[in-house]
């Protein structure tokens, strides 16, 4: 899951690509993800695992 890209397909960044860095918190069920926009170091999100594999939210980028 590390240094998986995806491309946030709704709201107020959609279409900005981000890269998964780090769990947010090891102790988290389900998982959530620290994730960093290519294009903005400082704009991070943290985000539910169940979410990014909503393809209608996340789009895997190859």
């Amino acid at each position: 899951m590390l240094n998986t890209r995806y491309r946030k397909l709704t709201g107020l960044h959609a279409g900005h690509v981000y890269e998964v860095k780090a769990p947010a918190n090891e102790m988290d069920a389900p998982m959530r993800w620290s994730l960093q926009s290519e294009t903005d170091a400082e704009q991070k999100l943290i985000v539910a695992e169940d979410e990014l594999s909503n393809p209608s939210r996340w789009q895997p980028v190859g």
